[in-house]
């Protein structure tokens, strides 16, 4: 007799399969959902990596604040939002990290807070901005997942372009017969803006060199002398504090021989700035910052939980000196606009990102983006007060380590051997 119940069974499968497929289409229109997810690695492989040199160097070169936030939509963010778009079902594995979710509910908040705010923006551009900072993260999440060599080959192409462009600038400064305090070129045009840039280099090749296996190599050397000299030529005294918390944290945190050569560095610039160089420490004194700060915290006062609202105005009036309308400081600003609530999301934001750096601070890229993380913090404590902001020199404090360490956690994820905050 023929086996009719095999091929029912038969027919049966290739009828589920079929449907199957069927549903696969019908979820995404006409496109299978493989196009679609290779359409996004293209775009994660090809301008992601691009994005990031573009925003981590185009400061130098673009020669205008606005083309810089446009070299940004147009490379990094874009990209990152057609990516997302095409493929969300990794929005599961980028939304697992603590360091998102502590971003997301302080950005949520932020946005909640224009409710009451005062500021001269719109509500709508102000709701934008913690979306900039999302999309950072993301980019380098999507990176991390797909094409993690070449997030590390555009950190590192951007240290090296940023130190030959760093070279440039310092050649201009000498050339204009040294005026006065560096200001910057291109869109740098402040010496304490432009510091943290600079900083931010310097505390990369500070990790770099403390971390690499060969301790002593051209460009390093090259860019150390540069970025060093930028920043004595800015005048700014917050890089030098915080390079020094840079130093500290590596050498507690990942302690090698190496450590003790850079106790010994530090003890010996600090020498020589005494004895060669004492008015770049000393002359301005504290520069008004207690002033400043005793002004904001009585500004705090007035609202202390809720605070005045994201972007809201601030005038800190300090006798015989100008007003300010700013807290030169980022927590304060913090607290200032977004109250006890914001300012408890804002520690937890770094809380979780210290502490996940020292679980895996085995991990060079952990410690890498850890320290241009408490290179950031330390130089926020005496500068800044926009925490929230399209792409400006506060990202290079604040957002760019960050969505470094969150790419580092994600990398770790996918090896399988992260210790999450």
């Amino acid at each position: 007799m023929p086996n009719h119940t095999g091929g029912q069974m038969k027919g049966f499968e290739e009828q589920k399969m079929a449907m199957a497929r069927a549903g696969d289409v019908a979820r995404v229109g006409v496109v299978p959902a493989g196009t679609l997810e290779k359409a996004a690695d293209w775009l994660v492989g090809n301008f992601l990596p691009l994005g990031w040199i573009a925003l981590s160097t185009g400061m130098f070169w673009i020669g205008d604040r606005a083309r810089y936030h446009q070299l940004y939509y147009v490379l990094l963010l874009t990209p990152a939002v057609l990516a997302v778009f095409l493929y969300p079902a990794r929005l599961k594995t980028l939304l697992a990290s603590p360091l998102l979710i502590f971003f997301i509910l302080f950005g949520a908040y932020a946005i909640l807070s224009i409710a009451w705010s005062n500021s001269d923006h719109s509500a709508f551009s102000l709701a934008k901005r913690p979306f900039y900072v999302l999309f950072l993260f993301f980019s380098g999440g999507l990176l991390a997942l797909k094409s993690p060599k070449r997030l590390l080959f555009s950190l590192k192409a951007s240290a090296i372009i940023a130190s030959l462009l760093g070279a440039v600038s310092l050649a201009f400064y000498m050339c204009d017969g040294i005026p006065d305090r560096l200001s910057g070129y291109g869109a740098l045009h402040n010496p304490l803006l432009s510091s943290h840039v600079y900083g931010y280099f310097m505390a990369f090749w500070l990790a770099d060199w403390f971390l690499r296996k060969n301790p002593v190599t051209p460009i390093s050397l090259f860019s150390g002398l540069v970025f060093g000299a930028l920043i004595i030529a800015t005048g700014s005294r917050t890089p030098l504090l915080a390079l020094a918390a840079c130093s500290v944290w590596l050498m507690v945190a990942h302690w090698n021989r190496r450590s003790l050569v850079l106790l010994m560095l530090m003890i010996l610039t600090l020498g020589a700035f005494l004895i060669f160089y004492p008015e770049g420490l000393f002359s301005r004194g504290t520069s008004l910052r207690p002033e400043i700060w005793e002004e904001v915290w009585q500004q705090i006062l007035d609202t202390p939980w809720f605070g005045h609202g994201y972007d809201a105005s601030m005038r800190i009036r300090v006798p015989a000196a100008a007003t300010f309308s700013d807290p030169h400081n980022l927590s304060l600003g913090v607290f200032h606009n977004l109250g006890m609530i914001g300012l408890a999301l804002w520690f937890s934001l770094y809380i979780s990102a210290l502490v996940f750096s020292w679980r895996n601070r085995k991990e060079p890229l952990v410690m890498m983006a850890s320290a241009l993380l408490v290179f950031g913090l330390a130089a926020s404590m005496t500068e800044g007060g926009s925490f929230l902001s399209r792409p400006t020199e506060h990202w290079f404090l604040l957002w760019i380590p960050m969505a470094l360490l969150f790419s580092a956690e994600l990398m770790l994820r996918k090896r399988g051997r992260p210790h999450a905050p």
